[in-house]
Formats: C-alpha cells, sequence, structure tokens
C-alpha cells in the first residue's frame, strides 16, 4: 500500500482551487478564477496597501486633512504666524512704555540728578544742535537784549525755535519757590487756593496720572515737539493715563498732597526734550 505525502504549510498555500458558477437548472458550471491560497493573500495585501497610500495621499495633498485631529488649515498657519508677529511687536512696545514710566517715576521720586537726564532720552543725539559762537559788538547786545525782552512769553524754547503754540498758564497766583537746577528744584511753586482747578498748557496726551507717596496725585502730559508738563501735589486729577487733552482744559485740581509739601500750592515743570527749563521763560503766572 503506497504512502501517503505529507502536505507542508507551503504545499498547502499553492495549492490551487476554482471558484465556480454552476447554473441552478442545467448544473452548466462556469470557471470565475482560479488561484492558489497564497496569490489571494498576496493579491489582497498588496490591494489593501494600494488603498492605504491612496487614501494617505488624499487625506495630506488635499483639504480633507482638515477635518483630521493634529492637522491645521493653511489660512489658520498664517494667522498664527501673523500672531506671533503682532506679539513680538506688543512685546518690544510693552518693554520700551515701561522703560519709560519708570524713567518717569524716578524723575517724581527726586532719584535722578541733572547730569543723568540725557540718559532717558532715546533720540538724544538727533537733538544736539551745533551752535556756532562768533563775536558780538555793544549795539548787538543791546538789540539783542531788547529782543529777548519782548519776546519772553512768546513761547521760544531752549533752542530758539518757537513751539507749536502759546503756553496756557497751568493757575494764576504768587511763586513760593522758583527754577533752580543746583538745588535740583525743576520747576516753580505756585501758591493757590486748595482745590482750584489746574489747567493743561497745551495739547498732548497724557502718560502719567498717578499717586505718589511724596508728591502726592500727579500729572504728566507730552505735547509736540518734545515738550513735557508736570503738575504735582494735586488733590485729585481728572485725566487718566492715555487721554488727550486740549489747551486750557482742565486736568487736576490743586491741592497739599504728598510728603513734599508745605501747603497748598502748584509744583509745575516744564521740561524740553529730556532737558528742564524754567517756566517762567515762557508762562506769565
Amino acid at each position: 500500500m503506497p504512502k501517503k505525502k505529507k502536505h507542508t504549510l507551503i504545499d498547502k498555500l499553492s495549492d490551487r482551487f476554482h471558484i465556480l458558477l454552476v447554473k441552478e437548472k442545467t448544473l452548466e458550471k462556469k470557471k470565475l478564477f482560479s488561484s492558489s491560497l497564497i496569490n489571494l493573500i498576496s493579491s489582497s495585501l498588496f490591494a489593501f496597501l494600494l488603498l492605504l497610500s491612496i487614501t494617505f495621499l488624499l487625506i495630506y495633498f488635499t483639504p480633507l486633512k482638515e477635518y483630521f485631529r493634529g492637522y491645521t488649515s493653511i489660512e489658520l498657519r498664517e494667522n498664527a504666524v501673523e500672531n506671533s508677529m503682532k506679539l513680538d511687536s506688543l512685546e518690544n512696545l510693552y518693554i520700551t512704555q515701561s522703560n519709560y514710566i519708570n524713567s518717569l517715576r524716578d524723575l517724581l521720586s527726586g532719584n535722578i540728578t541733572f547730569e543723568d537726564i540725557d540718559r532717558y532720552d532715546g533720540n538724544i543725539e538727533n537733538n544736539i544742535v551745533e551752535l556756532e559762537i562768533i563775536e558780538t559788538n555793544r549795539d548787538d547786545s543791546l538789540l539783542r537784549a531788547i529782543v529777548e525782552e519782548e519776546d519772553k512769553y512768546n513761547a521760544f524754547d531752549v533752542q530758539g525755535q518757537r513751539f507749536t503754540s502759546v503756553l496756557f498758564p497751568p493757575v494764576k497766583g504768587g511763586l513760593s519757590s522758583v527754577f533752580d537746577v543746583d538745588t535740583k528744584h525743576y520747576g516753580v511753586d505756585i501758591v493757590i487756593p486748595e482745590n482750584s482747578p489746574v489747567h493743561s498748557i497745551s495739547e498732548g496726551i497724557v502718560v502719567f496720572s498717578e499717586w505718589t507717596s511724596t508728591t502726592g496725585f500727579v500729572i504728566i502730559i507730552e505735547h509736540l515737539n518734545g515738550l513735557t508738563s508736570i503738575y504735582k501735589h494735586n488733590s485729585s486729577i481728572v485725566k487718566n493715563q492715555g487721554d488727550r487733552v486740549d489747551t486750557g482744559e482742565i486736568i487736576a485740581f490743586s491741592g497739599d498732597t504728598g510728603s513734599l509739601t508745605t501747603g497748598p500750592h502748584l509744583h509745575f515743570e516744564l521740561w524740553h526734550q529730556g532737558e528742564p527749563v524754567d517756566p517762567q521763560s515762557y508762562i506769565d503766572f
């Protein structure tokens, strides 16, 4: 009796089979296709990989990927880049504004010397004007003195250039203390009744409006052409930082606040391009 051959796994996978179609009435057979199991598995695997590749390409290179988690649209990515650039610009602006406010606080608290003032002017190199020294005779000197006396209150700055408008007196009253750089008194003290209205000397923008322990309620206004005005020892302030004010507009009410005050008055300072100037040279109190 002949021995039966042992069929290995490869032999079983290599065995071919037929799929037939049989008519019900006539039992006629019609071969649909013929294949082995290993060929059928290989063909199925190839078809699956092909379908998977086509699906991946469709998702990756078409807008369909926006519907899957982890993918973002082109518009969203562009907005993210734009917002990142805006955030960087805002950060730089915040740092600049913080340094500017810290400089103003040092100025108000007296922690700044006259020699350190130029350090806080970012554009000081552009603001320096070279003056030519010429010899003058006696007639020239007399004429210069007459012109300076006539133009005392015509709002000239320290370099002989006119401001954009005539400066409005913040208050009217007598002076108890005048401008003196040697004693670091960079303004004038005007004696007025408490709660008297304080006016803006010109149009501008409020850059500081807060309470300080030494000078009470303080308001600082930045005007055109590098002009800055400072009002200290107020009983209250009616304008906030960032507000725009007009010439003569009420910005505060005078008082006697702060540890450095000696009575109801307004301490007024006038700065031009980072340097203090005598307010009496430009305003008639």
